[in-house]
């Protein structure tokens, strides 16, 4: 195996170390099972040489659990180019960085973290993790846009002043959508309040490679940032990373993300992880490439990620109508529905692609003619205002639980995340009592065919007795 020309000179010592060893290797007598010479077809076909580098914890390969040798000299030089005190690699996605991220943070049980802007369902699940004691600020629904705005540092800041003894803050930015928050103004409140500033960054790992792209969060100034290379750089599904800018929660943040890993990580991640890290100082030619060839079709807007495009619909009829216009062509979207479509764009993707994708799409602009939204989405008024739970999430994720009908759940606790997707932004969390006007609504949704999450297919939820 040689080395890729694209790479040059720029270092790579998990994949250096794993060719090395592929260069030498007559014969493998240990695992895996598939010994770097046969899976079956046609898998083997499409992995081809691929399979020579997943490889095991061999001598100079290095220990994931403990890392000391390549492991941690990539994790070092990915620190290096955001700027971190730490790097950690994840082969269990951004989900077990969001969790050990909590964990570590929020040491002592029942610590208070403010949940700021709509966020992952990761969260939920690190909140069960760190048993910590969420308080949410108001998620605010942009009726022209049809998303979820980030969060603001004065909507922030008024929550801050309210809630006392809050430990750290978590935001997510971007959104999905690719809207960006003022995350220097987010981190200046936090520690005007002595918390920390935890960024679900995980589609910004590209952001900062270009004068044209937000800052990234290590750098305005976050505490912990999650990123999932796999998302918006050139890298494999499941690979991600967190930065830890604080010396004093690295320790345990690490610990707390090993807990939720296999024994026996794959290398063909870490060798993506590790080529990722190498492709934030060797792609800067193709990011700057590839922004110049967007950026003749379209405008930048301030705030958001131009690597991605929210096309607002109007209605799942014409939302459905652009999606299938683009699969006839060979296209597909990351998604689409009611309030609109959305589509990533990456670094490696030709001018042919990317004026053939706006060729279809302007075309269905024009047949479709303007798109107004009045912004009347039922499920907004589930937003209004910020959840209060009875019970932490820790506490109730071990508590017996019975299904009951939507409408008659009022009074009781919610056991599992509610949340309407999309947006996918929990209505009712864990620890919630359940008012009548989310039973309501949420049936109504459910009722009129909206997807719920949490719902099952004879209108039930999860519930605790009060």
């Amino acid at each position: 195996m040689k080395r890729s020309r694209e790479l040059g000179s720029v270092e790579t010592p998990i994949l250096d170390c794993l060719m090395r060893h592929a260069a030498r290797e007559r014969a493998s007598f240990h695992v895996p099972g598939h010994h770097g010479r046969y899976l079956p077809q046609p898998l083997s076909a499409w992995l081809g040489q691929a399979i020579k580098l997943d490889l095991t914890e061999l001598p100079g390969l290095d220990n994931f659990h403990s890392a000391s040798e390549c492991i941690a000299a990539s994790e070092k030089l990915c620190a290096r180019h955001y700027g971190a005190y730490r790097t950690y690699y994840s082969v269990n996605g951004a989900t077990a960085c969001v969790m050990a991220a909590l964990k570590g943070a929020c040491p002592v049980p029942g610590q208070r973290v403010l949940i700021a802007g709509p966020c992952h369902m990761s969260v939920w699940r690190g909140l069960v993790y760190a048993d910590a004691s969420p308080v949410f600020v108001p998620t605010r629904w942009h009726a022209e846009r049809q998303a979820f705005d980030p969060p603001s540092p004065a909507l922030l800041e008024v929550a801050l002043r309210r809630c006392a003894d809050v430990r750290a803050v978590f935001v997510t930015s971007p959104t999905y959508q690719g809207l960006v928050a003022d995350v220097r103004g987010l981190a200046e409140a936090a520690h005007r309040h002595g918390a920390l500033l935890l960024v679900d960054e995980a589609h910004g790992a590209h952001f900062g490679l270009d004068p044209r792209l937000p800052p990234h969060s290590v750098a305005e100034g976050a505490d912990v940032v999650i990123q999932s290379p796999h998302k918006t750089l050139p890298c494999l599904t499941q690979a991600a990373w967190v930065h830890v800018m604080r010396p004093e929660l690295a320790d345990a943040i690490h610990e707390a993300l090993l807990f939720l890993h296999t024994t026996s990580p794959s290398y063909l991640l870490l060798a993506a992880l590790d080529a990722a890290q190498a492709f934030l100082r060797s792609g800067q030619d193709l990011v700057k490439e590839t922004l110049d060839r967007l950026q003749a079709y379209r405008a930048f807007d301030a705030g958001t990620d131009p690597m991605r495009l929210w096309i607002p619909t109007g209605s799942k009829a014409r939302g459905a109508q652009l999606a299938k216009r683009l699969e006839d062509a060979g296209m597909f979207l990351e998604y689409w529905d009611a309030s609109g479509a959305l589509a990533l764009f990456g670094f490696g993707q030709t001018e042919r692609e990317v004026a053939r994708f706006f060729e279809v799409y302007r075309t269905w602009r024009e047949e479709a003619g303007e798109v107004t939204s009045d912004g009347g989405w039922a499920g907004a008024d589930l937003y209004e205002a910020p959840a209060e739970l009875a019970v932490r999430p820790g506490v109730i994720h071990h508590a017996p639980g019975r299904r009951v009908p939507l409408r008659e759940a009022v009074g009781h606790i919610a056991k599992r995340p509610v949340a309407p997707y999309p947006p996918g932004v929990p209505a009712l969390w864990p620890g919630q009592v359940v008012s009548e006007r989310h039973a309501e609504l949420l049936a109504r949704l459910w009722e009129d065919g909206h997807d719920v999450v949490g719902v099952g297919a004879d209108g039930t939820i999860e519930v605790c007795d009060a």
